[in-house]
């Protein structure tokens, strides 16, 4: 069994950079001339974006909200991801040059009552994503600009999240995503599992406590069977969230860590469960 970590634990990673290899080119003649070397560059949209400023409804421009910390990671294999203050979104995206289309995302389904004004911003930021036709690089700070070339949006360079470790870290249950469809882990029961560096897994289903043996080994994971205690859950939803957490984790299957996320991909039936690292 290997420790793993966000380099390791790897299928589409949140936040990884594309490393293009250089090529050397010999000239066709001259005596003693040196060779040129041409050298392919990630493109400069490449990282992680923290969300200073992006176009209001009305046209105006909106600071982003104090305390939120929206982040943007766009990787080098066209994924771009990250959070704008309260849920985690995902979408596709396609660049050539300064040219730039960003699909439809998928987010989480979480409410954030603070701060103030995050979810008006969530909703206006991911919905002007879509919108960016194009961008510009100026240093560290990135405009994502419309069809006609206006700014929608500035972000400015922010460090890459440190992968968390797959064992040791209490991760938290944060949600189910499955047919394209996303449902937030239901509020208050905070579900979470430990993988252990002995080779078990501890945890709890937010009604009952979990525990089993567990191999990870690079992207692959395989949990199970775990043995459960046998407490009534008094709601029938949280019996249905235990049920599928279960049935998700005592699969094998592929996982992923980007930062403080970590998400695992049933083989059998593509549902992904996402846990978000505690502390």
């Amino acid at each position: 069994m290997k420790e793993l970590t966000g380099s390791a634990c790897l299928v589409a990673a949140v936040a990884v950079a594309l490393l293009a290899a250089g090529c050397a080119t010999a000239p066709a003649g001259g005596d003693g001339a040196a060779n040129n070397t041409s050298v392919a560059v990630e493109p400069p949209l490449v990282g992680t974006w923290q969300v200073t400023s992006f176009l209001g409804a009305d046209g105006e421009t909106v600071r982003a909200v104090a305390g939120s910390v929206p982040l943007v990671t766009f990787d080098g294999d066209g994924r771009v991801s990250g959070t704008v203050g309260c849920n985690h979104f995902s979408a596709d995206y396609t660049s050539s040059g300064n040219r730039l289309s960003i699909g439809p995302a998928v987010s989480t389904l979480m409410y954030c009552a603070s701060p103030a004004g995050v979810m008006d911003q969530e909703a206006r930021v991911l919905a002007l994503l879509p919108l960016a036709a194009g961008y510009a690089v100026s240093g560290d700070t990135l405009a994502l600009l419309d069809q006609g070339g206006d700014e929608l949006m500035s972000l400015e360079r922010a460090a890459d999240p440190r992968d968390a470790p797959l064992v040791g870290t209490t991760w938290r249950l944060d949600g189910f995503m499955e047919n394209g469809t996303a449902r937030s882990a239901l509020a208050g029961t905070d579900a979470s599992v430990v993988f252990g560096a002995d080779g078990r897994v501890t945890g709890t289903t937010g009604c009952n406590d979990l525990s089993g043996r567990y191999t990870a080994d690079d992207a692959r994971i395989s949990i199970g069977p775990l043995a459960v205690t046998g407490r009534a859950c008094p709601d029938p939803d949280l019996m249905r969230q235990e049920r599928e957490l279960l049935e998700a984790l005592q699969v094998t299957a592929t996982c992923d860590i980007g930062g403080d996320r970590l998400t695992v991909i049933d083989l059998l039936t593509s549902r992904v469960v996402e846990f978000v690292a505690l502390g």
